[in-house]
Parts: structure tokens; C-alpha cells; sequence
């Protein structure tokens, strides 16, 4: 198996933590989908941090995505991070569809 985690990006805790943090959309061990570009990548969800910076979005949760070995950028990345508004859940079906387009 590959070593994958030297890959995952360092995190921080923002300053100011709220008192009530957003509800999760998405949990752990969820497939998930970019859905927001042509070829969008696709995995599974490892991980779930609350930031206030980021490059497009500045607070909120952010979901660590462990992409499946045949998503299109698996080459490039094994993890990326995906703000909540880009991603969407996968079913079954497409999930099958997904992975069997990109063999």
C-alpha cells in the first residue's frame, strides 16, 4: 500500500473557535463527488476540519477526501480538501459509473 499520509496538508485551529460549530452535511466513510467541474474527482471522506481561512471560502467546514484510485486526479493527489458547496454524496449507481469510466 502507499504511503499516503505525508501527502495530507498541515491544518491549524482557527483563533476563535464559536461556540456551535455548523452541522456536518457529510461523515466520515461517505462517498463523495465534485460535482461543480467536468471530470470531477471522487472518494471517500477521511476527515472533517472547521477553518476560517481559506483560498475561496473563509469559514466553515472543510471535508478531507481520500480519492478513489481510479478518480482522474489520483495520479497527481491521493487527498484533497473540498469545501461543503462543491461536493455532493454518491449513491450506489453512480458511484459504480464513476469508477467503471475511469478504469
Amino acid at each position: 500500500m502507499l504511503d499516503i499520509f505525508p501527502q495530507i496538508p498541515p491544518v491549524a485551529l482557527p483563533e476563535i473557535v464559536p461556540n456551535e460549530l455548523p452541522q456536518q452535511r457529510f461523515h466520515l466513510g461517505e462517498w463523495v463527488r465534485w460535482f461543480q467541474v467536468p471530470n470531477g474527482d471522487f472518494g471517500r471522506v477521511i476527515g472533517v476540519i472547521y477553518t476560517q481561512q481559506a483560498t475561496c471560502i473563509s469559514t466553515g467546514l472543510h471535508y478531507l477526501v481520500l480519492l478513489d484510485e481510479r478518480s482522474p486526479s489520483r495520479d497527481t493527489c491521493s487527498c484533497d480538501f473540498a469545501f461543503e458547496e462543491d461536493i455532493e454524496p454518491l449513491d450506489n449507481s453512480l458511484l459504480q459509473r464513476l469508477q467503471s469510466n475511469h478504469v
